[in-house]
């Protein structure tokens, strides 16, 4: 069975103080879990030993002992992984400091461990595990008799040719991974030399000129980054404009407010100017060594008449806040 489990993030961002924390509500043993069966799942039928593909299922809840350590296991798979790497030494395994580790994530310090990943192999660890009695008083089912039947050569054959194709079919497999994982590098230097890149040039514009607060605030969280995460936080640009090798995405706001002036039997009494104010936040995005469109600049520019001084810093921190 493929089972998948929902499990919270381990770290949570506010978008408005941009402060990240850890996620304390983590998946324990006795806790219900949400999982389901995932595509490609099948079962090993006892009375021919051949396979039975499994329907994927709906999410589901449940608080069964079974589901719930494995839903602690995937949902603190790190955690888990850094415990087995601890626990190989050499050619050796340390079991105890192994169960000490697991032990800390609720999980039984004496849970068995299988490395084999076959079918039957899983089949015959559970009962050397579990059943190991009638193992040994040889009371094992053997519906299908093949348990203690001798491979015949046409068998062996047969399971030879099988392997042989299975065999071509991983290295076609490999070829298609090591050039995923080739772009995938690639994304990933791109990613490091625009962090770089943003570490020296912190708190300036290309050509060297220093920014403003505003600009300064939205560099430290987007400059370098897709121009999809300007999108995703900002949302959509009041204004976009492209030239044959960047992009402007414009992020606007504005006040305004009418004179009004007061006439009596003198003439003019009094009034109010009234006022005008506008600011806007533009990002500049140029596309990577790869194609991908990134944050190159952020400009942020304000205006105003008349009483729009008063205004005119609420109107700009409007314009730079998250629309989403």
């Amino acid at each position: 069975m493929k089972l998948q489990f929902q499990c919270s993030n381990a770290f949570s961002m506010d978008m408005a103080s941009r402060k990240i924390t850890e996620n304390k509500n983590k998946v324990r043993p006795d806790n219900v879990v949400t999982f389901r069966i995932g595509p490609g799942s099948y079962k090993l039928r006892r009375s021919d030993l051949k396979t039975e593909a499994v329907a994927a299922s709906d999410w589901k809840t449940s608080s069964a002992p079974m589901l719930s350590k494995a839903g602690t296991i995937a949902c603190n798979d790190i955690e888990f992984d850094k415990a087995l790497h601890a626990a190989i030494k050499g050619g050796t395994f340390d079991f105890e400091g192994f169960g000490k580790r697991i032990g800390k994530l609720g999980l039984p310090e004496d849970m068995l461990l299988i490395g084999a990943t076959l079918p039957s192999e899983f089949l015959d660890f559970a009962w050397d595990s579990f059943w190991w009695d009638k193992v040994l008083a040889k009371k094992r089912p053997d519906p299908s008799g093949k348990w203690a039947q001798t491979l015949s050569e046409a068998d062996r054959q047969a399971a030879i040719e099988k392997l042989k194709r299975k065999q071509q079919e991983l290295e076609s497999g490999t070829a298609s991974i090591r050039a995923g994982l080739l772009e995938s590098i690639k994304k990933t230097n791109a990613e490091m030399k625009a962090d770089l890149e943003v570490a020296k040039n912190a708190g300036k514009h290309p050509d060297g000129s220093k920014m403003n607060k505003h600009e300064a605030k939205l560099a430290a969280v987007f400059i370098g980054q897709p121009e999809q995460k300007v999108v995703d936080i900002m949302g959509n640009p009041d204004d976009f404009n492209q030239t044959a090798d960047a992009r402007f995405l414009r992020y606007s706001a504005w006040w305004e407010q009418q004179g009004v002036t007061v006439y009596g039997a003198q003439g003019v009494i009094g009034g109010d100017p009234g006022g005008y104010a506008e600011c806007f936040a533009e990002f500049s995005v140029r596309p990577d060594a790869s194609g991908e469109w990134r944050v190159d600049d952020i400009v942020v520019r304000g205006d105003y008449e008349g009483t729009g001084s008063r205004e005119i810093r609420l109107v700009c921190n409007d314009a730079i806040r998250p629309k989403r």
